[in-house]
């Protein structure tokens, strides 16, 4: 049984990292799929959609719950270092109960970052598309977009073209 938990405190922090890529990964789709279900109710016609500069603006509440495992995660290891270094000054008996307080606490940390319900206050990207102009040509657009984090658009402006037609304008649904 001990060997488990042995394990499972080895294992726990690489599942952690690799559980935020995943949620990093996850919401750069969710991102995505709003944006392109937004672009087809919007314009007439586009194609060639690209994303540029994804960025997750996480809420502080959500960070502060990330450091906290960091920190706890940073204890863990001064710990064990002051202890196999020898200069520990407490009993065997103490060290290995104020490792077991910390874990503890990190796995608390942890399970309440897994359960946390707004981890991000907006996400930003740059969306480039291929938009059909009134005047019947496409043209290339970059808009900055702006969702909240229900992954519904809040801001979306024009910040740029590639290809000269000042006087068209995008056609709209």
């Amino acid at each position: 049984m001990k060997i488990l938990f042995f394990v499972g405190l080895f294992l726990f922090p690489f599942l952690l990292s690799a559980q935020e890529a995943n949620d990093e990964i996850d919401d750069f789709s969710k991102v995505k799929s709003a944006i392109l279900a937004w672009a087809d109710t919007t314009f007439y016609d586009y194609n060639e959609p690209r994303f540029e500069n994804y960025r997750a603006n996480y809420s502080d509440e959500y960070l502060i719950a990330t450091m906290r495992v960091k920190s706890i995660e940073r204890s863990i290891k001064n710990l064990k270092k002051t202890y196999s270094s020898g200069y520990y000054k407490e009993s065997d008996e103490t060290y290995k109960k104020s490792l077991e307080e910390l874990e503890a606490r990190k796995n608390e940390a942890v399970a309440s970052s897994y359960n946390f319900m707004r981890k991000v206050d907006n996400y930003e990207i740059t969306f480039w598309a291929n938009i059909k102009l009134d005047s019947g040509m496409h043209n290339y657009i970059k808009h900055s977009i702006v969702l909240n984090h229900e992954f519904t658009i809040m801001h979306h402006e024009v910040t740029g073209s590639i290809g000269e037609n000042e006087n068209a304008s995008i056609l709209y649904r």
